[in-house]
């Protein structure tokens, strides 16, 4: 099995027209990266997802998260892989290079692993 291809969430800030070329950028990469049989991990940052973060670093997550859906729903067929793990803090956290290699050495697709125990006993919005 070929390595896995692992994208990080770009941080932004305040950089609005930095979007479209980091989601454009990680679009081009993951498609390069199933058309060569590689798993795809993409590592987004938790609070951006929830929208608990900057309304730009929030776009780039929730649409990271949307190719990792796309690429999902597109390659039940030929078999891609691509999936996302989300954290809170560093992303070279052990527990979050283990979900990496993990999601990356299985079968799934289309899948969203949490890491950490932020979330717990939280209602979610």
């Amino acid at each position: 099995m070929a390595a896995p291809l692992v994208l990080r969430q770009p941080v932004l800030g305040e950089d609005l027209d930095g979007v479209t070329a980091a989601l454009t950028g990680a679009f081009a990469e993951v498609r390069a990266a199933v058309l060569d049989e590689r798993p795809v991990v993409l590592v987004l940052d938790d609070r951006d997802l929830l929208g608990q973060g900057g309304v730009v670093d929030a776009g780039v997550a929730t649409g990271m998260l949307g190719l990792v859906r796309a690429f999902a729903l597109e390659g039940v067929k030929p078999g891609w892989r691509v999936n996302a793990v989300t954290h809170r803090g560093d992303a070279e956290d052990a527990a979050v290079v283990e979900a990496v290699a993990w999601l990356g050495g299985s079968g799934l697709s289309g899948q969203l692993l949490r890491v950490g125990t932020d979330h717990l006993g939280k209602v979610w919005p």
